[in-house]
């Protein structure tokens, strides 16, 4: 293992052979915080009680840990703090699900984009920034806004309009929570059954999310989206029955559901795999799979003042910006 120690710095960085790079699970806990990769870099920030002659001693894996379907790995750093004479282990896991989509092409036709599944072939990064109650969407590898959404106010209920970033703001459509913040509806840009009888006018439903508590402090995210036809348009599910709903459909939909962290003794908590991409511990984070499925379709968690939503292919833009503003309403069901 190559060590490249840098004096006189506030961070120190420790290089990593490719075959050894690895990033960290975000846990809670007040042993040094461990950022995400950087050109593969490691980069450990320095804490007030933490000397800044940090070095990785060991990494092995632990046989103890059970494999699963993905082959993930649970392994074991050290970092010796030389001069307090201290040793921290850190665990993280290891799986090869997590690939970065990096030839999106999206100039051609935005609006296309947003409202379409997204493209097959790894997950597209993207940042939220919150400034309530207005929400806005940024396309990492563009560095642009793509979404806006803004919540009504004096609401009891959480609600959402979703609007495409451009010269001039297009509606797309909204999400709607009750008022225990435990289910929402995404809808297109259609109108409601009030408004218009026309069938063909009617706004399409594109998605049910369930939220549970789940043992302390956590929580069971359960969602249904409609499924993806061969000519890969949406499945579509019109409001205007019960009938046509996607809760009484159990054909033409796909279920997704949160991966379950998983106990770490050492720090007695709760940890997860979030490929480097979310170093901060908060309630609203979640990676979202299909169900009997380890691959993530969705990940989304809390960066300092900013929100990491990554998400692939089964899910439009549209759908992944509605479900993690669900996940950021407040929600008197499941705290």
């Amino acid at each position: 293992m190559n060590q490249n120690q840098q004096n006189n710095s506030s961070d120190d960085v420790i290089q990593f052979e490719d075959d050894e790079i690895i990033d960290f699970i975000n846990i809670e806990s007040n042993t040094p915080k461990i950022c995400q990769l950087y050109n593969q870099e490691l980069k450990v920030s320095n804490q007030s009680k933490i000397s800044s002659q940090l070095i990785v001693i060991q990494q092995q894996t632990n046989q103890k840990q059970k494999q699963t379907k993905s082959s993930q790995k649970i392994l074991q750093v050290k970092i010796e703090d030389q001069k307090n004479n201290n040793t921290y282990e850190l665990q993280k896991f290891k799986d090869n699900n997590y690939t970065v989509l990096l030839d999106l092409q999206v100039e051609f036709d935005v609006e296309q984009f947003l409202i379409h599944p997204a493209p097959k072939g790894g997950m597209i990064q993207c940042r939220l920034y919150r400034a309530s109650p207005k929400f806005t969407l940024f396309l990492e590898q563009y560095n642009k806004i793509i979404l806006n959404a803004e919540k009504k106010s004096f609401s009891i209920k959480g609600s959402y309009k979703i609007f495409a970033k451009g010269k001039k703001e297009q509606f797309l459509g909204k999400i709607k929570g009750d008022f225990m913040g435990q289910k929402y509806i995404i809808y297109d840009n259609g109108k409601t059954s009030k408004k218009s009888k026309d069938i063909n006018q009617l706004r399409k439903e594109l998605g049910v999310i369930y939220y549970q508590p789940y043992k302390k402090k956590l929580r069971s995210i359960q969602i249904f989206i409609p499924s993806i036809t061969s000519t890969g348009q949406l499945y579509e599910f019109k409001n205007h029955s019960l009938y046509n709903s996607i809760i009484n459909n159990f054909d033409n939909v796909i279920e997704l559901v949160n991966r379950k962290p998983q106990w770490i003794a050492s720090y007695k908590s709760y940890g997860l795999n979030f490929y480097g991409r979310i170093f901060k511990s908060s309630i609203k984070n979640f990676i979202l799979t299909q169900r009997g499925s380890d691959i993530p379709v969705l990940l989304f968690g809390k960066n300092d003042r900013e929100f990491v939503l990554d998400f692939s292919y089964q899910l439009t833009p549209v759908q992944a910006f509605c479900i993690a503003l669900s996940s950021m309403d407040h929600k008197f069901g499941c705290k």
